[in-house]
């Protein structure tokens, strides 16, 4: 009865419903199949999926990413370039750096690599750099905006695993900033081998003090975020109305790049785009539930553990299955089914649930760079119009770069749990 169930959801995907469908109707026809009063259970389920209080965060945190769009962009990449733009492959380092940045405040890979690379890839590619190095240096950085908190996907996976968002916040800092340096670190790398052009200017102490000064108040906002959290002034989810108001002042009354004309336009963006989510959500809960009325994460657990006993090898069939599972499905559907799926061997080899939460952060960032979905590579690529296939073989060595960063992580899990163990 467990393979029906899988095999629903396998059509459901290849003829090409959207996730939310798919997920939803697959709980649905199993339920029928199996004689369940389906109607009123699934509404039941939908209903009491989105009905969270931590849930309220994730409309709040896509409202603040759409405002912080207005004005941040050239700030941000201004005072990455006047650290970075000296060294030979300066350019690429510099967009690494923007991309950590706007992730850290958009929490939304796609925006990142949407808002930044627009603007400095056909900059990069007119000073000599190679597309497909330049597509996949942005893919890849940008995916990381899902790592560096705060993130919306942070929030959907807290509220599937049950565990703090807070700590959550916290853990991403280092592996968010050792994958953003390890970017770095290729960039220069590749820059020399390929010959990449240098900026033989360096900007003076003045020049960069100008630079922090008018980039410092958008890179407050994840500063403000996460020391109201640490410090209990507000909740995760309360930190999200924060967000929006910080945004709001900045891009409409200090920027004064966001008309109030084009405020309700925004909104409605946004509330679209955290419908979708939600829906996803949503969906998610009675197939969740038909899940564990199966016990299909017991039986996945059971059949792991007959495998091996060995916590590393367990630990990295985990990292492997995730990274597989980045390549073909969105990272909120995949969050939202496989969490409830993998936590109990996640629990019986004792990984740290929070410290697993961002290892998958990590994972699914890297299928938002690999082909053949690619959502990020996908839009970097489009932004100076070349397949994707004009890529190869950059892209393999970031996404090796980032795979190598997450193996590390996944074996050293003080790198997520030492800061939120400040805290307790």
């Amino acid at each position: 009865m467990n393979a029906i169930f899988f095999a629903i959801l396998a059509i459901t995907i290849i003829i090409g419903l959207p996730i939310g469908f798919a997920i939803a109707i697959t709980a649905f026809v199993f339920l029928i199949l199996n004689d369940f009063p389906t109607l009123g259970i699934v509404a039941q389920r939908m209903v009491g999926g989105i009905d969270s209080f931590p849930l309220l965060a994730l409309p709040f945190f896509i409202l603040a990413g759409d405002l912080m769009a207005f004005g941040t962009t050239p700030r941000l990449m201004a005072v990455a370039n006047t650290f970075f733009g000296h060294i030979r492959g300066g350019m690429a380092v510099s967009g690494v750096a923007a991309c950590a940045f706007f992730g850290a405040i958009s929490g939304s890979g796609v925006a990142t690599t949407a808002a930044i690379g627009s603007l400095m890839e056909p900059e990069m590619v007119k000073k000599g750099y190679n597309k497909g190095f330049t597509a996949s240096i942005f893919a890849g950085a940008g995916a990381l905006g899902i790592v560096i908190p705060p993130s919306l996907a942070m929030v959907v996976y807290g509220v599937a695993a049950n565990a703090s968002i807070g700590d959550l916040f916290l853990a991403g800092i280092i592996p968010g900033l050792f994958a953003t340096i390890a970017l770095m670190v290729y960039s220069v790398w590749a820059s020399r081998k390929y010959n990449y052009p240098k900026n033989d200017y360096r900007s003076n102490w003045n020049e960069k003090g100008h630079a922090v000064k008018l980039g410092i108040l958008p890179l407050f906002m994840p500063v403000i975020i996460l020391g109201g959290v640490i410090s209990g002034i507000f909740t995760p989810t309360e930190s999200g109305v924060v967000a929006v108001v910080y945004a709001f002042i900045l891009a409409t009354f200090v920027y004064k790049e966001l008309p109030l004309r084009q405020l309700p336009a925004v909104m409605v963006r946004s509330a679209k785009n955290s419908a979708v989510i939600l829906f996803i959500i949503a969906a998610a809960t009675p197939f969740g539930w038909v899940m564990a009325t199966q016990q299909i994460p017991q039986e996945v657990a059971t059949w792991m553990l007959s495998l091996t006993s060995n916590f590393i090898l367990l630990a990295f069939m985990l990292l492997v299955l995730l990274l597989v599972l980045g390549t073909f499905m969105e990272t909120i559907a995949i969050i939202v089914i496989a969490t409830p799926i993998l936590m109990p061997v996640v629990r019986q080899i004792g990984i740290d649930p929070i410290h697993f939460g961002v290892v998958m952060m990590l994972a699914l960032a890297i299928g938002g760079a690999t082909p053949p979905l690619a959502v990020n590579l996908f839009v970097s690529t489009k932004i100076i119009n070349i397949r994707m296939e004009d890529t190869f073989p950059h892209i393999l060595h970031v996404v090796g770069v980032l795979i190598i960063a997450s193996v590390i992580i996944l074996l050293f899990p003080s790198m997520s749990l030492w800061i939120p163990s400040l805290g307790r």
